[in-house]
């Protein structure tokens, strides 16, 4: 049935979106056999991913996926994680600080696999209920502008996917890119972290055929999927259907005298502590990645004119004590809902 994908792109020609729409909604329904999917899979690895490709599957599965309903605008900070290097989990950190300085985030994220704790472990650790509705998902961002999706919860149709991704591993595929991409809330607005400076641009083109708002692709030149401050990052801003691109230096906003080595983690334990550090206002590297990341959400968002004004917004709002009570309130309410665990 479709031997005619499998020939292009044996012969490195690129497929259409809809050719990679058309294929992953048969691997949705339960049609391919995983055999079949690893080897296109393997065939997409080899060539390379087209912007159109990650189009394609990106919208059969945001199709596909589990919606939360908000009728305000949210924004996402998830990256493609794939780093391997094992900081705290900055980005969780960095979108309760935004949270609670007035930025709507619909976080979307999931268990670790290559790092020491991905966001779904690090908020399960704090004791927030993650396994939530969509309707109450929706709820606490209208309270508290925090709304967490666990990924599995929203994306059911991933478990067509499993064999053939574990049957590839270590191996990335094209699925490690389609995470941050699918949000469930409609995210029209996002900071997105890559493990590969060579992804940016591909990333970009993707977020505009999607439709996004406003973005910025970071990928730092220390190897991290977040905006570093121990290393100049590269950064590709999404403007509508504009797209361009500069370098962050941290030197600009901080003097910086860390080292990457001073926010790996071994654990979630460690991760835990490390981003209570941060929101109890613990001076260091931590804290200062948390607040350069959160600056980023507070500028694409539009709730600060530049990188600089959303540091200090941020800076102030951990300084009253905000953040952390924004933690607290979160492991409360979200504990009331009966499937709390």
């Amino acid at each position: 049935m479709f031997s005619d994908l499998f020939e292009k792109l044996k012969n490195n020609n690129n497929l259409s979106r809809d050719e990679s729409k058309e294929f992953i909604d048969s691997v949705f329904t339960g049609s391919i056999p995983s055999k079949v999917l690893t080897e296109f899979l393997l065939l997409l690895n080899n060539k390379g991913f087209d912007s159109n490709e990650l189009t394609g599957c990106a919208l059969s599965m945001r199709e596909a996926s589990r919606k939360v309903i908000f009728n305000d605008e949210v924004i996402d900070n998830c990256g493609t994680g794939g780093d391997g290097l094992g900081t705290f989990n900055i980005s969780t950190t960095a979108s309760l600080v935004a949270s609670s300085a007035g930025v709507r985030v619909a976080k979307h994220g999931n268990k670790a696999v290559t790092s020491s704790s991905g966001s779904a472990d690090i908020l399960h650790a704090a004791g927030i209920n993650i396994n939530l509705s969509p309707k109450e998902v929706s709820l606490c961002l209208e309270k508290f502008n925090f709304g967490f999706m666990f990924a599995p919860l929203h994306h059911m149709s991933m478990k067509h996917v499993a064999d053939s991704r574990k049957a590839i591993a270590p191996e990335k595929t094209i699925f490690n890119l389609l995470g941050p991409l699918t949000n469930p809330a409609n995210a029209k607005k996002q900071l997105l972290g890559v493990y590969s400076k060579d992804l940016m641009l591909t990333m970009a083109e993707t977020l505009v055929n999607l439709g996004t708002e406003k973005a910025m692709i970071v990928h730092s030149n220390d190897g991290l999927d977040e905006i570093s401050i121990f290393n100049t990052t590269n950064v590709i801003e999404v403007n509508g259907s504009d797209i361009k691109e500069y370098t962050i230096d941290p030197e600009e906003y901080f003097n910086c005298c860390y080292s990457l080595s001073d926010i790996i983690v071994s654990d979630v334990k460690e991760s835990l502590n490390v981003m209570k550090s941060v929101l109890n206002n613990e001076k260091g590297p931590a804290k200062d990645i948390a607040l350069i990341n959160a600056g980023a959400l507070m500028y694409i968002s539009g709730k600060s004119v530049n990188l600089s004004e959303g540091i200090k917004i941020c800076d102030d709002v951990i300084n009253s004590k905000d953040s952390i009570y924004q933690l607290e309130k979160l492991i409360k309410y979200t504990n009331t809902f009966k499937n709390a665990s």
